[in-house]
């Protein structure tokens, strides 16, 4: 007769054990990369459903984007100008090429091949998906800039979005690094972790915020594109890491 004690789980717990399991890579870090990039795919959707529907956020969208083109003003238009052209295609891009240089040079080619998987993948992606939903950019009899191009989803706030993100994880990941910044900040790692999460989204926002003050989007393109930014990554992310912990943990041949 078996032992209770060493009797098996059931199968469904035993699957939900091994999904939340930290030593396993197919475990925790699986788990949640998966959950993220459902959440996030999931809001995409529903707002591009009214996108394509023209529901209520559309007209939110409208009168945002009427708001700030009436209180626009000199020098913020000069200086988020700006910051809007650093995180256009070439900013974005140099910046991703200066960090894949760095992580070559430290020979972190997992890291290299999740930047390059994320960022000029993500971007390549959202044009595609630009002339999927092939919406207007907004209007306006006395606009600030004008953009002959498609609005849904962003281009620039993705393309910070891919970027900022994949320079968190990383900083995240190299305790050298957040050692460092801890110690200009003042404070432990958890405050260092805090500042870096905390600095990503706020260039993310900025960009995001630069887009719509500008008249170039609609607060919709800004949200579509941070939310597919983030399920790319997430998504990207979560393979490349998952198959190095799978490798690393095969045995060693002599």
């Amino acid at each position: 007769m078996t032992d209770p004690q060493h009797r098996s789980p059931p199968p469904l717990q035993g699957f939900l054990r091994a999904r939340f399991a930290r030593d396993h890579y197919l475990g925790l870090p699986l788990t949640t990369g998966a959950l993220a990039v459902l959440s996030t795919l999931l809001l995409f959707a529903l707002i591009a459903y009214e996108v394509s529907t023209h529901g209520a956020l559309t007209r939110l969208d409208q009168q945002l984007a009427d708001w700030f083109n009436r209180h626009a003003f000199s020098p913020l238009t000069e200086a988020v100008l700006g910051y809007t052209h650093l995180h256009g295609t070439i900013g974005v891009l140099a910046m991703g090429a200066l960090l894949l240089w760095h992580m070559l040079r430290g020979q972190q080619w997992h890291w290299a091949a999740n930047l390059l998987l994320v960022l000029p993948g993500g971007m390549l992606f959202n044009f595609a998906l630009k002339h999927v939903f092939a919406r207007l950019r907004p209007s306006f009899e006395d606009p600030i800039l004008v953009l002959h191009s498609y609005s849904f989803p962003s281009g620039h706030t993705i393309g910070a979005t891919l970027l900022y993100a994949v320079l968190a994880a990383y900083l995240l990941n190299q305790p050298a690094l957040t050692a460092g910044i801890a110690a200009r900040l003042h404070t432990g790692a958890r405050g260092a972790a805090v500042a870096i999460v905390g600095g990503a989204l706020l260039l993310v926002a900025l960009t995001a915020f630069s887009r719509v003050y500008l008249g170039a989007h609609f607060l919709s393109d800004v949200l579509g594109a941070m939310l597919l930014g983030t399920a790319w990554f997430a998504f990207w992310t979560t393979v490349v890491f998952t198959a190095r912990r799978h490798y690393s943990a095969l045995p060693r041949s002599n």
